[in-house]
């Protein structure tokens, strides 16, 4: 995709589809299309790659690119979008979506609070549009599942953060959920309650190791991708970890892997999908959406690592 701001994730995505398909059964090849992010560019991809006789099309990346495919109607060959569509559509025969929702985590963060029996929440997030969309997806799965929100607190660059710790002060929230890049949060962060857990999406893990500068971070839920709080997970070691990867590329690699794993398990024609993958558990949904349910993590001395949520121990009777 000839996208500037695109380059290196794409080509992180196509290192780690690259990586999956040399482990896949058959040697399937692999051809790349180049494109732009206009929607007649990205058709006009898809149907070269088409009538080249593509078994699947694996991608576009961007949003308004995977509108363009949900628009068009049914499509020739089976194609696996890596993104969603700018707004919840039924999705054309033949075109299947999966990558890392910013909103199907927030979704799963709201159904974690909810399962450790949190009901009453704040939402606090800074002014991108990134970080409302994971608030907005949070509070809608919040109020489908019963809870509340007391109040929603928004901060930017300039903004007076002692006003949000005077409301939350008073608040009798049992949970905040953060939506915040990594630097916005840390600077938030010394101004919320001590005493009310924070959840998060994984906007707020940059991936680096980093005990001082992540030190406001520590304590912080949060869901992620088991290839980057999880290196020793079974699957992760499965692949290589390429040298020099910037930390924030390594999301695109693992996506990567797990796109061309599932490309791999359509072409095999083995469905229902069902994967335990480098970004999460995979499964496709009817919708034609494949499901990504992310691992528990939390910050520990400044990194991010997995989370195993504490089970109450019942008390033995003694007969």
């Amino acid at each position: 995709m000839n996208v500037p701001h695109l380059a290196g994730p794409a080509d992180a995505v196509l290192a780690g589809c690259k990586a999956a398909l040399a482990l896949a059964e058959g040697d399937p090849l692999i051809e790349l299309v180049g494109t732009s992010d206009s929607a007649e560019r990205i058709m006009a991809g898809h149907k070269a790659a088409s009538d080249r006789g593509a078994a699947i099309v694996v991608g576009p990346m961007t949003r308004a690119g995977v509108s363009a495919l949900a628009a068009s109607g049914t499509l020739r060959t089976p194609t696996l979008a890596l993104n969603e569509p700018e707004q919840a559509v039924a999705l054309p025969e033949n075109l299947y979506t999966f990558g890392l929702s910013i909103g199907a985590e927030a979704r799963q963060v709201a159904r974690s609070a909810w399962a450790s029996e949190l009901r009453k929440a704040v939402v606090v997030q800074s002014t991108t549009a990134l970080s409302k969309r994971a608030a907005k997806a949070f509070a809608q799965e919040w109020f489908v599942l019963g809870g509340r929100i007391g109040d929603v607190l928004e901060f930017g660059t300039q903004a007076d953060l002692t006003v949000i710790r005077e409301r939350l002060a008073k608040s009798d929230a049992d949970l905040i959920f953060l939506a915040a890049s990594p630097d916005r949060a840390r600077v938030a962060r010394p101004y919320l309650n001590i005493q009310i857990p924070v959840f998060a999406t994984s906007q707020i893990n940059s991936g680096r190791v980093d005990p001082l500068t992540n030190l406001d971070l520590n304590g912080i839920r949060f869901v992620e991708m088991p290839w980057l709080v999880q290196p020793d997970n079974v699957t992760a070691m499965i692949f290589p970890r390429p040298d020099g990867l910037a930390p924030e590329l390594q999301r695109f690699y693992a996506l990567g892997i797990d796109s061309c794993r599932i490309a791999s398990e359509f072409l095999n024609r083995r469905l229902p999908i069902q994967l335990e993958g480098v970004t999460g558990t995979l499964s496709l949904r009817p919708t034609g959406y494949v499901q990504r349910e992310a691992m528990q993590a939390i910050f520990r001395d400044g990194s991010g690592v997995a989370y195993v949520p504490r089970v109450p121990r019942v008390p033995r009777v003694a007969r």
